[in-house]
């Protein structure tokens, strides 16, 4: 029963299939690379991109690529933490939110999704670091045994505790809540992906906005929206999403933040896309694109009078989708 609903969860969160992409890797030395699938001379010189590859962390900045081999083959969504680096390392009917050293060795599992009891395993999923680092916000259906509601609920962890505090519950039987992200400037704020139904049971999202100082909830987008996958600009001042149209096209916005949540929203490009991230460098971001059946590659473009331009593929032939999310920091020299 736990695997039937691991799975029927996972499968209407979106691009979560790739999960299931992994292939074996060795522990080996740091590597700098000139990885042919990755481009990296249009990378930002303010940026440094981290994702996983094939169980790998990829370090990408405008200078080339660092490989750091893990003997953690399922290895997905990785980020800076300091000098180590977190990410979930996937298995069969459980995952565990783990931090890495600057090699690749495991340091520890910060949450165990390894009970003993495949009746009781955890799901953990989407982490996401504050600015100070001194927080982890996840997604996990932990508690799913005490409240029976079995979708993933949103949590934060407090690194100098290794207190997790649960943050939001999720819409029952709904897939739960997904995409926590820190507000970069106001360390009390988090936006996360809402999923829920309408009264004909058809299946949609909101971003909401909890603040935890007040804890109350404001929802930065509408249900005709059908938003998800919104992320911040260093400076707090700009707030990039996705809309799922009624046709299945998706659309990228981008909108102003305000006291009383988004405005002037307005679309900036239309395609198959995924997980939009703002550049360190005004006006610029980096984001998945799907071109055909082909899989997920990674793109930089401009933003230029309400539109993008100057689209780069920064990778190919890589379908990203296997290693879902990319994390977007500022070159170690910033």
């Amino acid at each position: 029963m736990k695997i039937l609903r691991a799975l029927i969860i996972f499968a209407i969160i979106p691009l979560i299939a790739g999960y299931f992409v992994a292939s074996a890797q060795g522990n080996k030395k740091q590597q700098s690379d000139t990885n042919p699938n990755f481009i990296t001379n249009s990378i930002l010189p303010t940026d440094k991109i981290t994702l996983t590859e094939k169980g790998n962390i990829i370090s990408m900045t405008q200078k080339g690529v660092t490989t750091i081999p893990t003997n953690h083959q399922q290895l997905i969504e990785v980020s800076p933490l300091s000098d180590n680096f977190i990410g979930i390392d996937k298995q069969t009917n459980y995952s565990s939110l783990d931090e890495f050293s600057s090699s690749g060795s495991l340091i520890k599992a910060l949450q165990n999704g390894n009970t003993g009891n495949i009746d009781t395993m955890n799901w953990f999923t989407d982490p996401n670091v504050n600015a100070k680092q001194t927080k982890i916000a996840f997604v996990s259906d932990k508690d799913g045994a005490q409240t029976n509601v079995l979708d993933n609920a949103l949590f934060v962890e407090d690194l100098s505790t290794g207190i997790s505090e649960k943050i939001a519950d999720p819409d029952p039987h709904s897939g739960g809540i997904t995409h926590p992200v820190w507000n970069p400037i106001n360390p009390n704020l988090i936006t996360y992906d809402y999923y829920q139904y309408d009264n004909n049971y058809n299946p949609y999202s909101v971003i909401d906005e909890y603040n935890i100082q007040t804890q109350t909830t404001n929802s930065l987008t509408t249900q005709k929206q059908n938003a998800y996958q919104g992320s911040f600009s260093p400076d707090g001042k700009h707030f990039i999403f996705l809309e799922r149209n009624n046709n299945i096209t998706t659309v990228m916005y981008e909108a102003n933040v305000t006291a009383n949540g988004l405005s002037n929203i307005h679309s900036i490009a239309t395609g198959d896309f995924a997980y939009p991230e703002f550049s360190n460098t005004a006006n610029h971001i980096y984001y998945l694109q799907a071109q055909g059946n082909s899989g997920y590659d990674l793109y930089t473009a401009a933003i230029d009078n309400g539109t993008i331009s100057n689209t780069t593929a920064l990778s190919t032939s890589e379908q990203l989708l296997g290693n879902s999310e990319f994390v977007v920091s500022k070159t170690p020299s910033q």
